[in-house]
């Protein structure tokens, strides 16, 4: 896309998120060339990141709210100097006039797919150019057992608990994620209960500790395939007070709940632990991380981090993990991602709870050549929808870009 292209229209509508609740959708027109793009929404938002818009509510076209207006005003005719100055743009506008998080990224994913496919080129390719970034399939994070916020109660468990194929491929990981994931579903049904799921289709374990649930994945596993586990402690959500955590009805000191979280770890092949402490809780992050490296345990901060590159530093963690929505823009994801690489770090990008069709995080994940990518349990369309995706970014360069969501 050349920079002196106008957008022509800017459209925000409510749209339902994978939990039948209002989130937002934007379309994007670059003359006859129309972009969308929506965001997710998140249980429990992470105090630290980028909030939410308060007065965009309802479904449909969004024409009279004052989001819809401001942006329409503001951006009707101009001609962003590309993906950064859109962006920029867009923050100057959350800043001033709160629009949210949501607004500006689903803005701004929306003028990414329509800049693509001006410029005829796919999601992926014009993601990869923007984060000057090299490519590569991420390793698959399967959601087996969900806890934490999503279960009744002050949250005193971990939040996921996932298989992590290592079969060879991306498409050999998805048919082991099938296969896991089935084995654990068929278990539960056996064992007499009743396998509902979560909004992210992790299995809600009832009563069920973590070592069971750990155990039970374990088992699931099939011998022809090197699988490991991962944990989301979300510890963010389990501080009962500065430096103490819940956890299975105690209270542990940070020091205490670290040596439990290796245990653990130890005990069922746990290589990923992600956010094991609140993101303030820093001194334990640090006296946790080279333990952990010596366990042969993967330290991931989502919360530390928040998707911020402004909060990016090493010592800490071994990886980042992206969520554009705490971003909120395009840009200010990459950028994260750049500052992620440029201090040695990985990169895990991540699904929320409430999803949508749109399947931009694979392309992302693809993109900035993540090592993981969290999309959730192989249930429900918006979830099959994103594993379809990484399927179809597998054959190599993806056709150019639709301008809207999907393949």
């Amino acid at each position: 896309m050349t920079p002196a292209t106008p957008i022509t229209e800017v459209v925000l509508r409510g749209i339902l998120d994978s939990r039948a609740r209002p989130t937002v959708e934007a379309d994007v027109s670059l003359g006859e060339v129309r972009g969308r793009g929506s965001c997710p929404v998140a249980i429990a938002p992470g105090r630290l990141e980028r909030r939410r818009g308060l007065n965009t509510g309802g479904l449909g076209r969004l024409r009279d709210g004052p989001a819809g207006r401001l942006l329409t005003d503001a951006l009707t005719g101009c001609s962003p100097d590309g993906q950064a100055g859109l962006d920029a743009r867009l923050r100057e506008l959350d800043d001033r006039h709160e629009l949210g998080a949501d607004v500006t990224l689903a803005v701004s994913l929306a003028y990414a797919r329509a800049s693509a496919a001006v410029a005829g080129r796919s999601l992926c390719a014009w993601l990869t150019e923007l984060g000057s970034s090299t490519p590569g399939p991420p390793r698959l994070l399967v959601n087996a057992f969900s806890g934490g916020i999503h279960r009744s109660g002050a949250p005193d468990s971990f939040q996921q608990v996932m298989a992590i194929p290592h079969a060879g491929s991306l498409i050999d990981d998805v048919h082991a994620a099938l296969e896991i994931y089935g084995a654990v579903e068929r278990g539960i049904a056996e064992g007499g209960g009743t396998p509902a799921i979560s909004a992210s289709s992790g299995f809600l374990p009832g009563d069920r500790d973590v070592s069971w649930q750990l155990g039970t994945l374990r088992r699931a596993c099939p011998a022809e395939t090197k699988a490991t586990l991962g944990v989301d402690v979300a510890a963010e959500h389990l501080l009962a007070a500065p430096g103490r955590y819940r956890f299975q009805g105690r209270e542990h000191a940070s020091a205490g709940f670290g040596a439990l979280l290796l245990d653990l770890a130890r005990a069922h092949g746990v290589e990923y632990v992600e956010d094991p402490f609140d993101p303030v809780d820093t001194d334990a992050w640090r006296a946790f991380l080279p333990a952990a490296r010596e366990a042969g345990v993967t330290v991931v901060g989502d919360d530390l981090f928040a998707s911020d590159a402004t909060r990016v530093r090493p010592g800490l963690a071994d990886a980042v993990l992206l969520k554009p929505s705490q971003a909120g823009t395009v840009t200010a994801t990459l950028d994260a991602a750049r500052a992620a690489r440029d201090a040695g770090l990985l990169l895990v990008v991540s699904h929320r709870s409430g999803e949508t069709e749109d399947t931009a995080m694979c392309d992302l994940a693809v993109a900035v050549g993540a090592e993981w990518i969290k999309v959730g349990g192989p249930r429900r369309g918006d979830r099959i929808a994103k594993y379809n995706q990484l399927i179809r970014l597998t054959e190599g360069t993806p056709p150019p870009e639709t301008g809207l969501p999907g393949p």
